[in-house]
Order: structure tokens, then C-alpha cells, then sequence
């Protein structure tokens, strides 16, 4: 069963540009500066290296949204397949550090770019009005926002190819012949920071109910995303260590910047920043403005939050009470005055926690759904039906154990243990009230209340 009231007017080339415009993100204008600190020379070798687990963890959740198209699959697919409990939670966390982590820290982020190039308001002020634009386009519909990340992504990944082509001008093989003098050690921490710039195309199975054949689409989108988005990385990669040696980017303060100004003038420099830099964030930010209702919706028709967050707007047939929500708690994430490093680290953790019940559903699907896994357009088998999300959970375990050694301060730590612990408590509450009126939120697991 759809979710009442969406319509599906979602593509292929739209779902791919969300795809897109989820993945490329400020990560690769930050990773890149600080992987050549690590790696050296071997930075594109690290680019290269790094798609490959998170491309290996994102079939699993291909293969549910082939088989099983849903909007708010991050949820939904656990919650009949896992626990409603845990996919709430999950869920739970995943908004708390978005709405309050991801869109602050994104928004801010542009900001303070804007702010370089002589914009001279407040970082704040510009934040919020950047939030107000995408909090309008995704009220108007999910065609306009798509349309609006579509050409986003054309112009981010002309500013990358353009930065790719005016580096290789200057490209001299000579810089990369010291690519193994730091040692395999370095290039795999280096490709452990690098998976951090390819997470974040799991955001399309949210939208299976606007998908016009989503059980072909949804793959093929993936299949889409990371060749082209490896591809970027990697000619951005070798335009920046090729283009001088790796002591002369280490002394700059940012390599790429330094690297498109010395081979394409001030004006190519601009270019690069607003086209690059910051469409890279702001597409991040239209996507999880897309996303990031849909689950919330499918928790509302499970009556775990309460059913006037879900109504849709009888003109656009937009969310426009969650849309709200978002919107309000992104501002209050933009005034909270918490340090840019604490927004990221804890919106890293949210896309981490989120991925883990998703990926066990993924093991049960065969099982569950036997005609559904068998009627996919893609789907995992054998040896890579189980190896694909042992790595998904391999890799979370490493990063998540990274990224709270990374927030040092007890207080920080504490904050999103109060995201889970929040979480939990209000799933209890809520199905012991519930339970009052005869509604029993755990049968909620085994429901089949899919769309055709």
C-alpha cells in the first residue's frame, strides 16, 4: 500500500541526480585536504580504494528496493522484517541527528563559503535564509525539488570536470612517483575517511512510492551514482596531486582552491568554489529536505507519532506539517551554537545507526518474500546475499567507533545517547498508550502492507 496521497512522477535521470546530489557532498572539498596529509601522492589511489565497501553495503539495499519499492523504506523494511521498536529508534535517531545535525551543519557550510567571497551577513542569517529557500521549493512538490536538484548536480559536476581538466594542464606524472612512500597503513586510514564521501545514496529507497517503476529504477540509479561519482573523485584526485608536489599542497590551506586558482585565474577559482563547493552542499541539503519525511510518514500510518504530522497538503501533495517541523528544528540546530565538527560528527553517527536494521531486513527478505525476491530485477545470491551486508556492518562498526572516539567530550557523547535513550523511551510510552485503546504496536512486524 502506497502512502495516501503521493504521486509517483520520479524517473530515472531524477532519481539519479538525487542519488548524485545525496553523495557528493562537502565531504570531498574536506576529505580531500585531509587524506593528502595521510596518504600523499596516493590520494587518488584512496579515492579509487574507498568506493568500493560502501558500493559492495549499498547492494543489499538495491536488492529492497527492486524487490519491495516502499517510501520510507529506511523504516518500513525493518519494521515488518526486524522490529518496529528498533526500526523506530533507528529511524528516531536518524532525524534527530539530520534535522538537528546534517541540514544545520550543510546550511552553515554555505554560509561560511558565501562569507569568503565577500557575502556580509551573518553566517547565520544566510543559513536560515538558505533553509527557507529549500523548505518553499520541497512545500511546492517533489517534482520542483527534483527538477531544482537536477540542474544543481549538472552545474556541481561541471565545476568538478572543470576542475579536473584545468588541473591536468599543469598534470606532471613526476608528483605521483612517491604514491607508496608513506606505506599501505596510510592509504587505508586514508581510505577509511575517503568511504565518507560516498555514503548517502541509500536516501532513493525513501521514495518508492514516487517512483515510476521503481523495481528498475531504484538499481539502476545506484548503478548510476557510483561509477559517475567515483569517476569525479578520482579525476579531482589526480588534477590536485598531479598538478604540484604533494610538500607545496601541504603547505596550503586549501589544496584544491590553491590548485583551480593557479590554473584557471580568479575567475575559474569562483567558479569552482560557488559551482563546486557550494552545490555540493546545498544538493546534499535539497535531498535531505526530499528525503527526509518519508519514513516520518510511514511512522505516522503505524500511529506511533500522531496522525496529524502526516497530512499532506491538498494542492501540492507535499508533507507540509513535517516539512514545517524540519525547517524549525534545522534553524534552532543553526542558533544551538554547537561547533560545525559536533553537528558532523553527530550526523555521521545518525547515517550509521540508520543503515544497521536495514541491512538485517536485507538477510530476511528471501525468506520472507520469497516471490517478491524471485519477481526482482536485482537481486543478491549465495555467497553475496550474506557477504554484502557483513561488510555494510563491518564498516559501520569501524566508523561509528571512530567517530565517538573523535567527539572526546563526555557532554557531547552524552547529547546523542539522549537521542537514543529519547527514542526508546517514547516508543515505550507511546505503545503502552496505545495498547489502552487495543492497538498492539508489535504486530506491526510481519505486516504486508506493500505497494504493487
Amino acid at each position: 500500500m502506497a502512502v495516501s496521497g503521493l504521486k509517483r512522477v520520479l524517473g530515472l535521470p531524477e532519481v539519479a541526480f538525487i542519488a548524485i546530489g545525496c553523495t557528493i557532498g562537502g565531504g570531498i572539498f574536506v576529505f580531500t585536504g585531509m587524506v593528502l596529509k595521510i596518504a600523499g601522492a596516493a590520494l587518488p589511489l584512496a579515492f579509487a580504494l574507498a568506493v568500493i565497501p560502501v558500493f559492495i553495503s549499498m547492494l543489499p539495499l538495491a536488492m529492497l528496493g527492486s524487490a519491495i519499492p516502499a517510501t520510507g523504506a529506511n523504516y518500513k523494511y525493518p519494521s515488518r522484517m526486524v522490529s518496529p521498536a528498533l526500526a523506530f529508534v533507528g529511524i528516531w535517531v536518524y532525524i534527530l541527528a539530520s534535522f538537528f545535525g546534517q541540514i544545520p551543519l550543510y546550511a552553515l557550510s554555505c554560509a561560511h563559503y558565501l562569507g569568503s567571497m565577500g557575502v556580509t551577513l551573518s553566517p547565520e542569517l544566510v543559513a536560515i535564509l538558505i533553509l527557507t529557500v529549500f523548505y518553499v521549493i520541497n512545500i511546492l512538490g517533489v517534482k520542483p525539488a527534483a527538477w531544482a536538484q537536477g540542474l544543481m548536480v549538472i552545474v556541481l559536476i561541471g565545476a568538478l570536470v572543470f576542475y579536473s581538466a584545468t588541473g591536468a594542464t599543469a598534470f606532471n606524472p613526476e608528483y605521483l612517483k612517491g604514491m607508496f612512500d608513506r606505506g599501505a597503513g596510510a592509504i587505508l586510514l586514508g581510505v577509511a575517511l575517503l568511504t565518507f564521501t560516498y555514503l548517502g545514496s541509500n536516501g532513493i529507497i525513501e521514495l518508492g512510492d514516487e517512483i515510476n517503476e521503481p523495481g528498475k529504477v531504484i538499481p539502476r540509479a545506484f548503478l548510476i551514482c557510483f561509477p559517475v561519482v567515483a569517476l569525479l573523485y578520482i579525476s579531482v584526485a589526480l588534477a590536485t596531486v598531479g598538478a604540484a608536489p604533494v610538500d607545496a599542497l601541504l603547505a596550503c590551506k586549501d589544496p584544491m582552491s590553491e590548485v583551480c586558482g593557479a590554473c584557471a585565474g580568479k575567475g575559474g577559482r569562483l567558479f569552482f568554489i560557488v559551482g563546486g563547493a557550494v552545490l555540493a552542499l546545498l544538493t546534499t541539503l535539497n535531498a535531505l529536505f526530499i528525503v527526509g519525511t518519508k519514513s516520518l510518514l510511514v511512522v505516522v500510518g503505524d500511529r506511533i507519532l500522531p496522525g496529524w504530522l502526516g497530512a499532506l497538503n491538498s494542492r501540492f501533495g507535499t508533507p507540509h506539517v513535517l516539512l514545517t517541523i524540519i525547517y524549525v528544528f534545522s534553524v534552532l540546530g543553526v542558533l544551538s551554537g554547537l561547533p560545525l565538527e559536533t553537528l558532523a560528527s553527530y550526523s555521521a553517527l545518525g547515517g550509521m545507526i540508520i543503515f544497521v536494521p536495514v541491512l538485517v531486513a536485507s538477510l530476511r527478505l528471501p525468506r520472507l518474500y520469497p516471490e517478491r525476491y524471485e519477481r526482482s530485477h536485482f537481486k543478491l545470491k549465495g555467497f553475496f546475499l550474506w557477504f554484502c551486508p557483513i561488510v555494510g556492518f563491518l564498516m559501520i562498526a569501524f566508523f561509528s567507533a571512530v567517530i565517538l572516539a573523535d567527539l572526546k567530550s563526555p557532554v557531547r557523547m552524552g547529547l546523542f545517547g539522549v537521542f537514543i535513550l529519547s527514542g526508546i523511551a517514547y516508543y515505550c510510552i507511546r505503545k503502552h498508550l496505545l495498547l489502552k485503546e487495543g492497538v498492539d504496536l508489535s504486530l506491526i512486524k510481519g505486516r504486508s502492507d506493500w505497494s504493487e
